[in-house]
């Protein structure tokens, strides 16, 4: 066989790897981001109820 297609073949075989490495790295990124989303909304929506506290005027307006 000649060297030139066993080569090809050694790096084909390094770009799938890559390729693999890139994909795993992608869905964690995505997962990592959607856990700290959720978990950033519970914080805004705890800081907003808290905030809610301090205008008593408004919810006597709405009433």
């Amino acid at each position: 066989m000649h060297p030139i297609f066993t080569l090809k073949g050694y790096v084909m075989q390094i770009n799938w790897i890559i390729i693999g490495i890139v994909i795993i790295l992608g869905i964690l990124l995505v997962i990592f981001l959607i856990r700290r989303n959720l978990r950033d909304e519970k914080d805004v929506v705890e800081y907003f109820d808290e905030q809610s506290g301090y205008f008593p005027e408004d919810e006597e307006e709405n009433e």
